[in-house]
This record gives C-alpha cells, structure tokens and sequence, in this order.
C-alpha cells in the first residue's frame, strides 16, 4: 500500500494531541484551513474518517485512535535518529596514549575547541600501538606505529627520538655524568621494553652486559613523572620535554639520541577522509605537532 503523505501524518499528530485544528495550526504555523486540507487528505488516503465533531471539540475515531501511537511513535523514532546523527556529524572521538594525551595533545587541546566550539571533542587514552579502528569508538589515532595497516589514512608527525635526562635534584651541584656512570644512578625505564637502555649505551659506545636493574614503567609519562622527581635518569623522546628542558626542571645528558624504527601519526580509516570533524582535527594537528606528513598506507 502506498505511504501516506509524510507533512499530512505530522498535522493528524498534533491535531491529534491537542484535539483541535486551531491549536494545530497555532504549534505548527498553518492555518486552521491548511490544517483541515491535510487532515483531508489523509482521510482521503485511507477512505476512513479520522476525527469527529463534538460539541466540546474533536474527538478521535476508533480508526484515529488506532493510527495515533504508530504515528507518535514512529515521529518519535526519526526526530531520535536525526539527533543522533546531527551529533555524530559534531562528534570526534580521538584515541591516543596516555603520554601522548598528556604531553602533546592536552596542553594544545584548547586551542583547537577554541578554533571549533561545535564540535563535541571525546577522547579514549589507551597503551599499545595496534590501531584498531573496527570497533568505531574512536575517529582518529594519534600513535606510534612501525607498519602501515591497509585502509587507513597516515600522516608521519615525527621520529621517536630519546636521549638521556635527569632533574637538577639529583645531581645535586655534581657535574652532569659521563655515558660511562650513568649506571651509578636509578636508570628509569620508559617502557617495559628494557632495551632501550641497552640500545642507547651500545650507541654511546659503552659496553654494557647482564641486566640493567631500574624502575620501569608502562608509559613515558610515568617515567619523566618519575624523572622530575628525582628518582633516576630515563631516556624521554625529545618532543615530549621541550617545556622541561627551556624550563630547566630536565637536563640533557647526552646529545646523543637514540632514534627508532617507530614514528608518530595521525591516522584515521580511509572511509572517515571526509568527515568535517576528521577533516578539522587533521589539519589543526598537522599545523600543530608535525614535522613531516606522509599520505595514505
């Protein structure tokens, strides 16, 4: 059976609620006339009267009566769906590291809601580096990657290079230590990867065996945390400590920086390139923390 007219069956839902065509007319700035014209037409479509008169109003037929809640809810169904994606269309959800979070986007973050006070910005901190975009709780990643996963989009923002810091408070008025005590310190692991150190000392030229005991930590912000306190000396990417070392809080130990094979990016799925939040965020983020940008993997 052919629909009935979409414009007709929203007048019957409020003549029907408010059981009069004036009042109708008055919610939805009609007419009583073009009120009665579409409640005409409706009737007309089911060949059934929908409403009748009273001596107090309008009263609904059994017919009327019967059609009112599929109406009602199926009006109430669509005005849902279309918030919903209304939201969506303001909505960004952005997943990315605890120390990224807190070292990258967080200080900066402000400015971009500044630049985009529509958009809804959400975001997910979560450890690892496998993007996963299938389960769509998140829009855009920012992380450490080694590979390219097919059907995302990636743009290199820059290397991951570490170098050696320590605080002021634990030195003390000590000259800054060769490569060769730095074992006479805590060394403060940055990952549970504990090779980092071991890595960072081959590349210094300095012999190294057995384990290297340390705290170790699960973010990188955990160990710089733990690196301004004075626990120890850790290796920290150099692009997460730029305030500290201007600041005077963290001191370089070593120009020689430890560069590996992971880099960072921005990355989001090939089928969100067009979403105008995706879009928004990626240009602000590339202004923002890239060094270089490369395109889809």
């Amino acid at each position: 059976m052919k629909l009935p007219p979409l414009n007709a069956l929203r007048v019957f839902l409020v003549a029907a609620e408010q059981l009069s065509f004036t009042r109708a007319g008055d919610t939805l700035h009609l007419t009583q006339g073009a009120v009665s014209r579409h409640i005409q037409s409706l009737e007309a479509h089911y060949g059934l009267q929908l409403f009748v008169r009273q001596a107090r109003g309008l009263a609904l037929t059994p017919e009327g009566m019967a059609l009112l809640p599929a109406v009602r809810d199926a009006f109430h169904r669509i005005e849902a769906a279309s918030d919903a994606i209304n939201r969506r269309s303001r909505e960004l959800r952005i997943k990315t590291s605890p120390s990224i979070a807190a070292r990258w986007v967080l200080p900066k973050l402000a400015g971009f809601r500044a630049r985009h006070p529509e958009l809804i910005v959400s975001m997910i901190s979560i450890t690892g580096f496998d993007p996963n975009f299938k389960s769509r709780e998140y829009d855009i990643s920012f992380q450490a990657s080694l590979t390219k996963e097919p059907g995302l989009v990636y743009h290199r923002l820059r290397p991951a290079r570490f170098i050696p810091v320590a605080a002021p408070a634990l030195l003390g008025s000590a000259t800054p230590p060769a490569p060769e005590a730095f074992r006479d310190y805590p060394l403060l692991h940055p990952s549970h990867d504990d090779n980092f150190w071991h890595h960072w000392f081959t590349l210094a030229g300095v012999p190294v065996s057995g384990n290297l005991d340390a705290y170790t930590f699960d973010t990188l912000d955990l160990a710089i945390t733990a690196t301004l306190r004075g626990m120890g000396i850790t290796l920290a990417d150099e692009s997460m400590i730029g305030e500290e070392l201007a600041n005077g809080s963290l001191i370089a130990l070593s120009d020689i920086a430890l560069q590996t094979e992971w880099a960072y990016y921005l990355i989001y799925p090939q089928e969100l390139a067009d979403l105008p939040s995706v879009i928004a965020f990626r240009d602000w983020a590339l202004a923002e923390f890239a060094e270089a940008s490369a395109g889809t993997g």
